[in-house]
């Protein structure tokens, strides 16, 4: 198992939560389905999906003071529009609520519109997350280091469909199995893991504590594997 392992400083007295649950109000966890629901209420709301076709969604928990506490913080979208141009919009918890200040459209156009197939955002599933999430810490566990770690959070969960370059579209067009490709899902998360045999440090009102970072890959089946 090949693990970043990464130092962070928190404030004392940090509560385990579990990867998935429910939520109150706008905090959710980041593999539960209310949070799931309000990932897909959000992009809903402001992607018009008859206009834009979305290829990446990735949320990520909160990497400031609360961070391993497991709450979905940061949502980000990027789309496209039938001229080819790229599309960035940013959600983030703020005061409980999650708040965007728009689009933002990149300068370069880089990417096909006509030739990219759009993420569904039925593929954000909550029993997918759940089935995906348990795979890939069996794997974690099944390995004679994970044996020692506990799960903490999900540091990010990135669902996407690549879209097809302005470079590609002539090989979209001669190459079916290029086209099929074309059309993969791929997720991509991490877990977040602490070593509870390993005493914190402490830093006045602070704990400095390490944790373990491994990333995985999943596809539209559900299969899993460790990223190297």
């Amino acid at each position: 198992m090949n693990a970043i392992i990464t130092k962070w400083i928190c404030a004392a007295g940090m509560a385990s939560l579990t990867l998935t649950g429910c939520g109150s109000g706008e905090t959710y966890p980041m593999a539960s389905a209310e949070g799931l629901a309000k990932i897909r209420e959000l992009v809903a709301e402001h992607v018009d999906t008859t206009k834009y076709k979305i290829y990446t969604v990735e949320w990520r928990e909160d990497n400031r003071d609360r961070q391993l506490e497991n709450i979905l913080t940061h949502i980000d979208v990027y789309y496209l529009d039938a001229d080819n141009n790229d599309y960035y919009l940013s959600f983030q918890l703020t005061d409980g609520k999650f708040t965007t200040d728009g689009p933002e459209r990149d300068d370069r156009q880089i990417n096909s519109y006509a030739c990219s197939t759009p993420l569904s955002l039925d593929a954000i599933d909550f029993d997918y997350l759940q089935q995906i999430g348990d795979r890939a810490d069996a794997l974690v566990m099944s390995d004679e280091k994970g044996k020692h770690l506990t799960l903490k959070s999900a540091g990010i969960f990135r669902f996407q469909i690549w879209p097809v370059s302005l470079s590609n579209v002539d090989r979209w067009n001669r190459s079916e199995e290029y086209r099929e490709e074309s059309r993969q899902l791929e997720v991509q998360f991490e877990l977040n893991y602490v070593d509870e045999s390993e005493s914190p440090e402490y830093q006045g009102r602070f704990t400095v504590t390490n944790y373990y970072t491994v990333a995985f890959t999943a596809n539209a089946a559900g299969e899993v594997s460790i990223d190297n």
